[in-house]
């Protein structure tokens, strides 16, 4: 009988060590995996700062492009403005007359 318990004991203890070392194999994959997680984070964080800049950039050069006419729009501005001194010219040679 006393023969019969010491094999278990050690069997459990065998089976203790096993589960020791699986759950210590496990908490070193899941502190790597913790570890790679941090990681992605700081680069997703790193890439949508990115990405907001560029919107920016994107955002302001469309601004740029509207707030600069090509030339183009200018002569036609030119040539509208013309116009419209002509205009005010012969109203008042009209009123002074």
């Amino acid at each position: 009988m006393a023969v019969a318990l010491q094999e278990r004991i050690d069997k459990l203890k065998v089976k203790a060590g096993l589960l020791t070392e699986r759950y210590d194999l496990l908490r070193q994959g899941k502190l790597a995996a913790d570890e790679r997680i941090e990681e992605l984070t700081r680069q997703l964080d790193a890439a949508r700062r990115e990405i907001s800049d560029l919107h920016r950039q994107v955002e302001y050069l469309r601004v740029a492009s509207v707030a600069v006419p090509d030339h183009r729009d200018v002569e036609k501005a030119r040539t509208f403005i013309s116009g419209l001194v002509r205009e005010i010219d012969n109203c008042i040679t009209r009123l002074t007359q």
